[in-house]
């Protein structure tokens, strides 16, 4: 097997959801390997989805829809984000056009990225009183919603498909195939945190297995999410 070979799982397992043409065409690259592809070379047409899913949270902690984007594009190629498009396990088609793509790190990895994160965050919103008040709000609601995660945990951080390609079933077998993959690296545990409001992905994530461990509701955004984790 080639080097190139090894990062693309060449057959998913079938899916009720997903026609005999798309198994075919389905692959799967590691954009952390050395050789992947550039992450860059996504970053434009995953965004939207990686947008998606980021919210409700993304656009109250950024103050709307289209400063979220715009930073959430910068963050997603910067190496030190949480949402460093380079650590992702990215879904494509026989034509290598991006279909979806899950973004994950260690729970160490995670607490070191979302420091780098708040520190670029204080930085683009500069200082004065209105600005201590700003980040001692966004300080109070991301305790109030988001749970530690222990540093041997593999947190999914994001899970995103593109909008023209939902409904087939491609969010599952992403998730399914990053637990394999991330499982045969030496994971246990499984991590994540989802929009209450989201009730289609707290479904698929129970049907994988995961559990709700915590329903955490901000006490200053209108906002919850449920903690889930997979054994």
């Amino acid at each position: 097997m080639t080097e190139a070979t090894a990062r693309v799982v060449s057959r998913p397992s079938p899916s009720p959801f997903l026609s005999a043409l798309d198994l075919r065409a389905m692959q799967f690259l590691y954009l952390w390997e050395d050789g992947a592809p550039d992450p860059s070379e996504f970053a434009n047409k995953l965004r939207p989805c990686i947008h998606d899913a980021s919210n409700p949270f993304a656009d109250w902690y950024f103050g709307d829809a289209e400063t979220a984007d715009e930073i959430i594009g910068e963050w997603m190629e910067r190496p030190s984000s949480e949402l460093f498009l380079g650590r992702g396990v990215v879904m494509t088609d026989d034509q290598r056009e991006p279909m979806g793509v899950v973004i994950g790190m260690s729970g160490k990895e995670l607490a070191a990225c979302r420091m780098a994160d708040f520190a670029a965050f204080c930085e683009e919103i500069g200082s004065g009183a209105e600005a201590d008040e700003v980040i001692q709000q966004v300080v109070t609601v991301c305790r109030e919603l988001f749970p530690p995660v222990e540093e041997d945990v593999f947190y999914i951080d994001r899970v995103g498909i593109a909008s023209s390609k939902r409904g087939q079933g491609l969010g599952r077998r992403l998730v399914e195939h990053t637990v394999e993959v991330k499982r045969r690296a030496g994971f246990e545990r499984f991590r994540l945190d989802v929009s209450s409001d989201n009730a289609a992905a707290v479904r698929l994530y129970e049907s994988l297995g995961l559990k709700t461990i915590s329903r955490s509701r901000s006490t200053i955004a209108p906002i919850e999410y449920c903690a889930m984790l997979l054994e």
